[in-house]
This record gives C-alpha cells, structure tokens and sequence, in this order.
C-alpha cells in the first residue's frame, strides 16, 4: 500500500519549509478511531495552505511543504507514536499506523536535510489552528520553545523600535502579521503561550543547528471569517517573500 498518497508533498526553490499536520480530512476505513486527544482537525488550515501555495507560485516563489491529508481523529502526527493521543495503540494494525505517522516525519527530514543542503539554512512553519479562551488572548501565537528553536540570525539587521531580536524568518512573521493581527511571539514565557510554546513536530527542531523552526498557532475565528483569513495569507505570503530576500545572508548564533 502506497501510504505517500496521505500527504501532499512539494520541493521549492527557497530554503523555507510548510508543514499541515492538523488540516487532514481523510477518515480511512483500516484506521481505527483514536481512543484520547483532540479528534477535530485545525480547520481551513490544509485550504489555506494551499491557498497560500498558490499565491506564493503566481509570484514565482517555490516553498517546501507537506501536507497531511489524514484526519486528525484517526492519526495526529504531532504527538509521539507511542502515546493514545496520537494514534489508536490498541488496533490490531497499529504498526500501519505508526508506520504513517513515521512516514511524515521521514518525510519532514528529507526536506529540511535537503533544504541545508542547497542553501545551508532551513526555516520550518508548522501551521495549526486553536480557538482563544477569551478575548484577552492574542489572535495569533507563534511556537519556538521560548527562542531553543530558532538557531539563526539575520547578518546586518538593526533592531527595529520594540524588538529585540533577529532571528530570520521569525522577524519576518511577526513583522507582517502582527500589522494585521495580535501577536504573541514565543520569546517569553506567559498564561497566552505556555500550551502553545511548540508540539512534538517542532521539539524534533530544539536547538538543531542551521533551522529556525516555529509552531504558527491562527484563531479560529480568523480562519473562518472569509476577509480575516485574505488578510492572513496576504501577510504570510509577504513575510515569505521577506525571508527569501534575507536568506542569503544568515549568520549562526
């Protein structure tokens, strides 16, 4: 069985990577329900990915990406193998399960490695969704284990007023949305950003050298309003199309 057609799978032309573990709509029937964990996918995520692929591509800009297509109520690719929140661990096919969810993050290797290879630096968006508690919650939350997943800076870059940081690809996100949208950047630690600090995907980044990598968290209510989520992409692709500009001169921390 060809487990590759559950993801969607591209290679780009600039060092940035887009990762959807959560916008799955598939249900496979030899998938047994998982037995704990969240079970409803991060809405309009898969669709504005690919929305957003789409835009990036009229402007003749190519990002990795992969895509998972399996909803999240049989497989979450985003918790360990072994737990019961990331798959059913008591189907008699658990090992087709597990092999899956092995599949995507061999996938995810593959891609960051050769993303390295070709331009000696990765950025890694993993895009979920959540739903604030309340309206004090910021609209976006931006994941990075408080700043241990993002091991490069940008050469040259002076602080702009209110920052204290340039770690590429991370500047350029909370640049552009922030214009649009309330933000919390992950740097430090708050009651907005503990939960969302970064999932199982981007603790495989912790400290890793030459990735930048974050856990891009949107509100629901931005991903289901049809011109909140325009802007939110018209943003997204802005700051991608920033990062390319500054992804030829990348100094390590």
């Amino acid at each position: 069985m060809d487990f590759n057609r559950y993801f969607e799978i591209g290679k780009g032309s600039i060092p940035i990577i887009l990762s959807v573990p959560h916008g799955g709509f598939l249900k496979p029937k030899f998938l047994l329900d998982k037995e704990s964990g969240v079970n409803i996918a991060d809405k309009v995520t898969y669709l504005a990915a690919k929305h957003t692929l789409n835009l990036l591509k009229q402007k003749n800009i190519e990002i990795f990406y992969i895509l998972n297509k399996i909803h999240r109520s049989k497989l979450d690719v985003n918790r360990p193998p072994k737990a019961t929140n990331s798959l059913n661990q008591e189907a008699k096919n658990v090992e087709i399960a597990k092999m899956i969810h092995g599949l995507y993050h061999q996938q995810i290797k593959k891609l960051t490695e050769e993303c390295i290879s070709l331009f000696k630096g990765c950025f890694f968006i993993d895009f979920h969704g959540f739903t604030k508690p309340h309206q004090e919650y910021p609209d976006i939350i931006i994941g990075n284990i408080f700043g241990n997943t993002l091991n490069i800076k940008q050469k040259n870059q002076g602080k702009i007023k209110g920052e204290n940081h340039t770690y590429w690809g991370h500047h350029q996100i909370v640049h552009e949305l922030s214009k649009d949208f309330t933000l919390d950047d992950g740097l430090g630690l708050n009651n907005f950003n503990f939960a969302y600090s970064g999932g199982y995907i981007t603790h495989q980044f912790y400290n890793k050298d030459q990735i930048n990598a974050i856990q891009l968290e949107v509100a629901k209510y931005i991903r289901k309003n049809p011109i909140l989520l325009r802007n939110f992409i018209s943003d997204l692709v802005n700051a991608i199309e920033e990062i390319e500009k500054k992804s030829l001169i990348l100094t390590h921390i």
